[in-house]
């Protein structure tokens, strides 16, 4: 059952079909955006954008113009439409979807918005391929290398 904002469980949701379908719908779709698979995904797409052919470009991109600014914004209004399955745009109505994906397109044009959602996205990245548990045993190895006495420093095998 879904949770209203003071903890409880909203009565309208409580038990019903439909809480418990968009449930499902909204699990398999985080599993699905969050697979290992989409992870190389994004990170070979953020590759890509920053580093076009593995070459860092030598000159920054030319500015858009509006007109193209425009056509990205409506392709990608569109691109988010096909996100939603069917269901929910009958229920909620195409105008009233197009205008929520248009807020969330409108709010990613805000620069500081935008920066902290980029290290929110990199903390999560970090936590993903858990990098702290294999920097802490390297630094544990380092550490146990350094130690006085310790034999393979020495140049003595056993």
């Amino acid at each position: 059952a879904l949770k209203d904002f003071s903890g409880g469980v909203h009565p309208s949701w409580e038990g019903g079909w439909c809480a418990n379908a968009a449930s499902r719908w909204l699990e398999v779709q985080v599993a699905n955006l969050t697979s290992p698979q989409r992870w190389v995904q994004y990170l070979r797409l953020l590759q890509e954008s920053i580093w076009p052919g593995g070459v860092l470009p030598k000159f920054p991109r030319p500015v858009r113009t509006q007109e193209q600014k425009l056509a990205a914004e409506k392709q990608a209004l569109q691109s988010l439409m096909g996100v939603l399955p069917d269901l929910v745009v009958e229920i909620l109505g195409v105008n009233k979807c197009r205008v929520s994906w248009g807020l969330v397109l409108e709010s990613l044009q805000q620069p500081l918005i935008n920066r902290h959602l980029i290290y929110c996205l990199g903390d999560i990245i970090l936590e993903f391929l858990d990098l702290s548990a294999s920097v802490e045993k390297s630094a544990a190895i380092t550490s146990a290398s350094d130690m006085p006495g310790n034999s393979k420093r020495m140049g003595v095998s056993s």
